[in-house]
């Protein structure tokens, strides 16, 4: 994507979010719930009904995560049609977006079961991003670690449509051209390739964290956030360590484990060779093994004979 398709998708996000008010939104439209509002095409009326069924027990796990009260009430807007939705937000990989200061959440719901996005994943996903923002300000919430965080809570899913299975990550680390997480603090690379990238690094870092120091140490963090300190102090409360030394031994950490993967591919037809012969000699000893067993059998049945 060129320079000027660019600066047109990043106005047409801050026309968006300057002047969308979903509540009066034209054809939609709105239910409210004890907790929550949804705003929908009359179509999904029971699409509707399974947000306000589902909105309170994801309110409830967000706030047994991270022990943050969810005092608010977010307006969930579904959008039935992909080109509608594109006219909003003029990305053709993204399936569902939040606005925190408006505690709104705007999803595609023709992307919804389309495997592995639900209706009930995407919109923790979002809510998590909502619950962030509203505790912590931009400017102190690195974009990796708030995407990576609500990747983390819903498992790996996140709000970014691709049908690409190549191991970007993996690829990326052997050939150490991994995106410095400094430059992926404010925002994500326009590059399609490139915004793969930066969302796997960022759900993989924080599973780092999260593997290496444990649930309580990534909470630590966005509770040093959101209580003014910078992402590095942040860190160093959590992990204790700072935040060069942390993305040191993600890389690494990364890099040990995609390099036995490199080898296991690289060597693919070897050690499947190894594996066709190795059970080829166990069939063959278990051939020998019977024919010895039957020659004992017999030997056994003769000698009942004799007597």
């Amino acid at each position: 994507m060129g320079f000027i398709a660019s600066f047109r998708l990043l106005l047409a996000s801050v026309f968006f979010l300057v002047t969308f008010t979903p509540i009066h939104a034209k054809n939609l439209v709105v239910t409210e719930g004890n907790d929550s509002i949804v705003q929908y095409n009359e179509p999904l009326k029971n699409a509707a009904k399974e947000v306000i069924e589902l909105y309170p027990r994801i309110k409830q796990e967000l706030e047994g995560i991270l022990g943050w009260k969810v005092d608010f009430k977010p307006s969930i807007v579904l959008i039935r049609e992909n080109a509608r939705f594109q006219e909003i937000i003029a990305n053709p990989y993204i399936i569902a977006f939040a606005i925190p200061h408006k505690d709104l959440i705007v999803i595609d719901y023709s992307k919804m079961n389309v495997s592995p996005f639900t209706l009930g994943v995407t919109l923790k996903h979002e809510m998590c991003h909502v619950l962030l923002g509203r505790n912590i300000p931009s400017e102190r919430l690195p974009r990796w670690l708030n995407e990576g965080f609500c990747q983390w809570v819903t498992g790996g899913v996140g709000e970014l449509m691709i049908d690409d299975r190549q191991p970007n990550l993996s690829k990326a680390s052997l050939a150490h051209r991994l995106i410095p997480l400094s430059l992926l603090s404010r925002n994500f690379p326009i590059d399609r390739g490139q915004l793969i990238l930066a969302y796997e690094e960022s759900k993989n870092v924080v599973e780092y964290m999260v593997t290496e120091h444990g649930q309580r140490g990534v909470v630590t963090i966005m509770n040093s956030l959101k209580e003014g300190d910078d992402i590095d102090e942040a860190t160093r409360k959590g992990l204790s360590m700072s935040l060069d030394e942390l993305e040191k031994r993600w890389i690494l950490y990364l890099q040990q484990r995609v390099t036995w993967i490199g080898y296991v591919a690289a060597n693919i037809y070897t050690i499947l060779l190894f594996v066709a012969a190795l059970l080829t000699i166990c069939g063959f000893l278990r051939i020998i093994i019977k024919r010895r067993l039957r020659a004992s059998r017999v030997d056994d049945d003769d000698e009942v004979v004799i007597d």
